[in-house]
């Protein structure tokens, strides 16, 4: 089982995507990385809160040694907070408010955003497959 999980940003177009952690340098530092996102969308646009789509997007790929193979992808659209607000996740979670939702995930319960992020959706395709 094979796990990549990236935030696309539509001004950005689609970046940081799969180099998502890489934007925090060597290290993965997020806090640098979310600067960055807010720098590199200011560069584009000063103003860019009211163009603020995004989704994070998980790709899962089951591998058998037989050759046989499975691929599930979830997608979870939002929008990038104009400020980084919530301590609970990681990464991008702090930025990333889920359409339908007033919080970021980083403010969301655990419990509440690992029911309804892109993970979920990619293993929930996994796991009907072995149904």
């Amino acid at each position: 089982l094979s796990d990549d999980s990236g935030l696309e940003i539509d001004i950005l177009n689609g970046s940081p995507g799969i180099y998502s952690a890489r934007w925090g340098r060597d290290n993965n530092n997020f806090d640098k990385a979310i600067k960055k996102v807010f720098n590199e969308m200011s560069k584009i646009k000063k103003k860019w809160e009211k163009i603020n789509a995004a989704q994070f997007v998980c790709c899962l790929s089951l591998f058998w040694p037989n050759g046989k193979t499975y691929i599930s992808r979830g997608v979870i659209k939002g929008k990038i907070s104009k400020k980084k607000k919530g301590n609970y996740g990681f990464g991008y979670d702090p930025i990333f408010i889920p359409d339908g939702y007033n919080k970021t995930f980083g403010e969301m319960d655990i419990k509440l955003k690992m029911a309804i992020d892109h993970r979920f959706e990619a293993y929930s395709q996994i796991k009907n497959f072995f149904n």
